[in-house]
């Protein structure tokens, strides 16, 4: 393929991220045998030597002219997605148009993409997005800096957008973000420097004491620099044998302040830089984007500690790659410099997380490698998905639960969404974010109301399925399926499993379980409760059978359905996106519960409330509870002391936040406790029930307080309250069991596999 790549940005030298990423890339489009011509619009000035490296790494290299001086914006407050795109290089490339033929054009960064708009339909055309540039301005601000660069709204972000076949995101986070204002395809592409080392270098005589952060004089870095030292204290690390070395322009940052700090000033080579450190650094605060510093450490071998903003992207498993803050990270260095042991988890925490991200980038790049990779990209199948559910209020842990799978699943599958209740404008405009831009809503009211639907008169339906049959939701999703066909229908809970019977259904169709629903009633009876679904396991396990795939949450039900139903039970475990971990050194003052008005959640909080809560009269610790569960909790939480109800919470990442320990006092229920994912995947201390981690498996010892009495709960929070040790070594093992069971990377592989089945699936309809 011939590749046409236009760049406000020179490809040489590789002395910023930005640029490092491009030459990876073009790079790897070289190893795959594509031809790559460059144009250059000069919005940056570029030495004879270094335009002269361009012209010998690529086939050709085109220069354009571009006045920053003339760069206005036309928005007001915010730059318009054309502001910075001048007649000069219209005309230019207008014209190259015109006389070249190019397989794909590949504009680097979202303000060119009106480049694309002079290349015929024909062509490719491929935006690498670097940052997510909508709303930049306010994040700046938000860091106390003032806007810099391009930044835009969010409907002139997607405008743009929409001019590329395929967008290429740095990071998932930002994929997902992307995603939501565009009709194109996102997928991820990483980045990792070309090429890379052999062997991991290692300092001449080696030793732990030098720590090093290399980076730019923009005002980013030199914040989070200057954070991270005032936080430490200098003297200690003097005392330990530590110095501090920073190279190129970051230098800046240490003015003022005294201690063993070494200024390298500019480093031309960042292998010989990163050679002569025992520990890299990165204390990086706020942005988005992709910081190529911790990867360009990681990837010279370097021992690497960062905040959770500095390993964005990486999804990384260790504490120590995900401190809150600049301030929260100066600990992590002490403790380097002090203990060998900890030394020796951060150099093997960083060789796993560099091999593992290597590899995943390796996968990522290959949808460039051909036609046919680019086409497999772009040619997603379209799965519908059928519930009853609000989910996209997210305010119950099965919301949560269907809104992450469909953001982490819409990099491999175009989403249709059939909703069966009715759908106000900003209902559907919510929902319509969950699925994407590529994604469609529709409500069962879309369609006509029927008559008597066929099915009624089949003894094709369970009699569990007869006790909870709709016909105008069975004929809406036949009528749908005639209008709009598609590769696989999931179907969320056995509740609607009667729509399997619909006419027009593809064969790949799939049941998200959830729950084992017969499992669950059982549990409920043994505490003398009913559930309100009754179904036996054998008439579940007889409605299922028909599926073609059956999605399990969590690992024991996982274990039961592959047993009873081989080869058709695929877990799909719920995950969420990186986060950075507890402050578990602070004080403990603040103990919480977020939970939905279920039975389980209130019988398990009025236990706790009546039993264990009491013996905590006199301590300064207080319960803060939000969610539904709130609303029955009045006279037993005024009874009780100390315990602030916030209802429904808009922010339930900054609820959490502010906690200090969590408890999951359930004793009943089944399938997956989402608060108890919540809980390890931020790595914040907590007490619960054996039934509160009920199908979480394989964790280490101390990821959690667990409590089988009254007794244990007590002692357990009293000792989470009190001691600071115990606090942060469970903050460490939950941090580490979240992420290695719940990320993004576990389910990902689920749903990679249900795009290439659902692939299958029509290429065998196709040969049909």
């Amino acid at each position: 393929m011939r590749f046409l790549v236009i760049s406000p940005t020179p490809s040489h030298p590789a002395n910023a991220g930005n640029r490092q990423r491009i030459q990876a890339l073009l790079r790897g489009l070289r190893r795959f045998g594509h031809g790559i011509d460059f144009c250059f619009i000069a919005r940056e000035a570029v030495a004879e030597e270094d335009l002269a490296a361009m012209r010998g790494a690529w086939d050709e290299v085109i220069l354009l002219p571009h006045d920053r001086a003339a760069e206005r914006r036309s928005l007001g407050e915010v730059y318009g997605i054309d502001d910075w795109f001048q007649p000069p290089a219209a005309a230019a490339l207008a014209q190259l148009a015109a006389e070249r033929h190019y397989d794909a054009v590949l504009v680097e960064y979202v303000f060119l993409s009106k480049a694309l708009e002079y290349f015929p339909e024909t062509t490719l055309k491929v935006i690498d997005s670097h940052d997510v540039f909508s709303g930049r301005q306010e994040r700046l601000r938000a860091l106390g800096l003032p806007p810099a660069f391009f930044y835009t709204t969010p409907a002139e972000e997607g405008r743009g957008l929409d001019r590329a076949d395929l967008v290429l995101a740095i990071q998932d986070e930002e994929r997902a973000q992307l995603e939501e204002i565009t009709r194109a395809a996102v997928v991820t592409l990483g980045f990792v420097p070309d090429p890379l080392p052999d062997a991991a270098p290692r300092r001449e005589g080696g030793g732990s004491g030098v720590a090093g952060y290399l980076g730019s004089a923009n005002p980013i870095n030199q914040a989070a620099l200057k954070a991270f030292l005032r936080a430490l204290d200098l003297d200690a690390v003097a005392r330990e044998g530590g110095r501090i070395r920073i190279g190129g322009g970051a230098g800046q940052a240490t003015a003022g302040l005294e201690g063993p700090l070494e200024v390298a000033g500019p480093v031309a080579e960042a292998a010989p830089f990163y050679a002569g450190l025992d520990l890299a650094l990165n204390p990086h605060q706020g942005g988005t984007g992709l910081k190529i510093k911790s990867v360009e450490a990681l990837a010279h071998g370097c021992p690497l500690i960062g905040t959770a903003d500095a390993l964005l992207g990486l999804e990384p498993e260790e504490p120590f790659h995900a401190a809150a803050d600049a301030a929260a990270l100066a600990p992590a260095l002490h403790r380097f410099l002090a203990e060998p042991a900890f030394r020796e988890r951060v150099a093997e925490g960083s060789r796993r997380l560099f091999h593992r991200y290597a590899a995943t980038v390796g996968r990522q790049m290959g949808i460039l490698r051909s036609p046919a990779a680019l086409r497999l990209a772009l040619d997603r199948p379209r799965v519908l998905l059928v519930t009853d559910l609000p989910f996209w209020e997210e305010k119950l842990g099965n919301h949560a639960r269907i809104c992450e799978m469909l953001r982490v699943g819409r990099e491999w599958l175009d989403f249709d969404l059939l909703v069966l209740r009715s759908l106000s404008p900003a209902e559907r405009a919510a929902a319509r974010r969950v699925v994407g831009g590529r994604g469609r809503v529709f409500s069962f009211r879309d369609y006509a109301l029927p008559g008597v639907a066929w099915i009624e008169s089949s003894p094709l339906l369970k009699g569990f399925e007869r006790r909870h049959f709709a016909r105008v939701f069975f004929a809406a999703l036949e009528a749908h399926l005639a209008a709009h066909p598609c590769e696989a229908v999931i179907l969320e809970y056995i509740r609607l499993s009667y729509l399997r019977h619909a006419r027009g259904l593809p064969r790949l169709t799939v049941l998200d379980t959830h729950d084992v629903m017969s499992l669950r009633a059982e549990n409920f009876a043994h505490f003398g409760l009913d559930h309100h679904l009754q179904i036996s396991v054998q008439e579940e396990l007889a409605i299922m059978d028909s599926f073609a795939l059956v999605l399990a949450i969590q690992a024991a039900e996982h274990r039961f359905l592959a047993d009873a139903l081989p080869g058709r039970a695929l877990y799909l475990p719920h995950s969420l996106p990186h986060r950075c971990r507890h402050d578990a050194g602070r004080p403990a003052r603040r103990v919480a519960f977020v939970g939905g008005d279920s039975p389980m959640n209130r019988d398990g909080l009025r236990w706790f409330l009546e039993q264990v809560w009491p013996c905590f009269h006199g301590h300064e610790a207080e319960l803060h509870v939000a969610g539904g569960v709130c609303a029955s909790l009045g006279a037993a939480a005024a009874t009780a002391g100390r315990v602030v109800l916030h209802g429904a919470v808009a922010d339930l990442d900054r609820f959490l936040d502010a906690a200090d320990i969590g408890i999951n006092p359930v004793f009943y229920g089944g399938g997956l406790k989402i608060k108890t994912v919540e809980y390890l995947c931020r790595g914040l201390p907590a007490v619960v029930t054996q039934e509160a981690v009920h199908g979480i498996e394989g964790g280490e010892p101390g990821a959690y307080r667990l409590a089988r009495s009254r007794r244990d709960f007590v002692a357990e929070l009293h000792l989470l309250l009190t001691d600071t040790t115990v606090r942060q070594q469970c903050s460490e093992a939950a941090y580490r069991l979240g992420r290695r069971q719940f990320s993004r990377a576990v389910s990902g592989q689920a749903l990679r596999s249900l795009a290439d089945l659902a692939r299958a699936e029509r290429r065998e309809a196709a040969a049909a």
